[in-house]
């Protein structure tokens, strides 16, 4: 009778989840195991022979530890596939199979399979066999909670995630990794993984002293590649005997595929705020909008295109479009270079200098901008 009630709530959930994926077009399952490659700043490959492939990808580098024992999270995936041994019984289909261990511990297994579109065959002396051509999929995806600390935000909890995928001929394949090698290649990735320990060729870049380890970039860090970003900012500066802060609202162009280094292409309008007394002595607020271009560049820290490192070449041109209360000269501009870059490019201070009539009435300043 136990048995019979669990087998009609197990039926009703599946049920409730088919009349769900109706309503939307992320299905739950997707959203179990189906992560964004975007996720991740690392992603490494072990050439296993045979065509056979292992991708790791990486939030953080510390979570490839977890499969320091290769072997034992080898043992402990097939004991537990062992029931669903039958699921498994078409030899010709490929396989997918998805095993992700959430931050209470739990498994879930998920398994997918995809029969060949026709039939193909191979003839060896005389004999006919039936040949799969597609190989099979095994990913161990895994979530870690940790406490999150970016910037001036507050600590607060979070999760990141990470995936171990092997591309095998064969499902059976992986039962032949649990000899050690595994283990050896994972260490020894932990030890050299830093960018001085990859070596590179025409082909691509390998671990040194260990060709079949291999990655995009040094240190299996992903290309941050290129991206438009709005940015809001808060600035404060001085001119002449004024304290003047601003706001600056606009887009900047950011492109940085090579070698971790970036440049930076930004446009924005800005509206200055002098606080001064008027003719009848009553205090007023004068607004001075300038309009402004600014250029960057320079390594990136922590190979992410968002954060800056201390020193970089920068350069700006604002041009007054606003004039109001005469404290700036008609067709006044001001022009800043270099800036030391604080908090991953949060935060800068640059000098600037105000001018008009073609270079004519220098004014010297510094300028704080607190970006969000």
């Amino acid at each position: 009778m136990t048995k019979t009630i669990k087998m009609l709530m197990l039926f009703i959930s599946i049920q409730g989840a088919c009349f769900a994926q109706t309503n939307t077009t992320t299905t739950n399952s997707e959203k179990i195991f189906d992560l964004s490659p975007d996720l991740f700043k690392r992603r490494f490959f072990i050439d296993l022979g045979k065509s056979n492939t292992l991708e790791i990808e990486l939030m953080e580098m510390s979570d490839l530890a977890r499969f320091n024992n290769m072997d034992s999270v080898l043992r402990d995936f097939f004991k537990n596939l062992q029931p669903l041994k039958n699921s498994l019984a078409d030899e010709l289909a490929s396989k997918r199979i998805d095993y992700f261990t959430d931050s209470l511990g739990r498994t879930k297994i998920r398994i997918q399979q995809f029969k060949q579109k026709g039939a193909s065959y191979l003839v060896d002396k005389g004999e006919l066999a039936a040949l799969k051509l597609e190989q099979d999929t095994v990913n161990f995806i895994g979530a870690a909670p940790f406490i999150a600390k970016y910037g001036f935000r507050k600590a607060f909890p979070d999760t990141r995630y990470y995936k171990i995928s092997f591309f095998v001929n064969n499902l059976q394949d992986l039962a032949t990794y649990t000899d050690g090698r595994l283990n050896e290649k994972i260490i020894k990735l932990q030890d050299k993984e830093k960018t001085s320990s990859w070596i590179s060729d025409k082909h691509g870049m390998y671990l040194n002293k260990d060709l079949d380890v291999k990655a995009k970039q040094p240190g299996g860090y992903l290309s941050p590649g290129d991206f438009l970003e709005l940015r809001a900012m808060i600035n404060l500066q001085n001119y002449k005997n004024y304290f003047v802060p601003s706001t600056s609202l606009g887009f900047s162009l950011v492109f940085a595929n090579h070698n971790n280094f970036k440049r930076d292409f930004g446009f924005f309008w800005e509206p200055n705020f002098i606080f001064a007394k008027n003719s009848q002595g009553n205090l007023q607020t004068y607004r001075n909008d300038f309009l402004s271009f600014t250029f960057g560049q320079g390594p990136i820290k922590d190979h992410n295109a968002i954060k800056e490192s201390e020193f970089l070449t920068t350069f700006s041109i604002s041009y007054l479009i606003k004039n109001d209360g005469n404290f700036f000269p008609n067709h006044s501009f001001r022009i800043g270079a270099g800036a030391l870059s604080l908090f991953e490019g949060k935060t800068k201070i640059e000098p600037m200098f105000y001018f008009n009539d073609f270079f004519k009435g220098v004014t010297p300043g510094i300028r704080w901008v607190q970006r969000f």
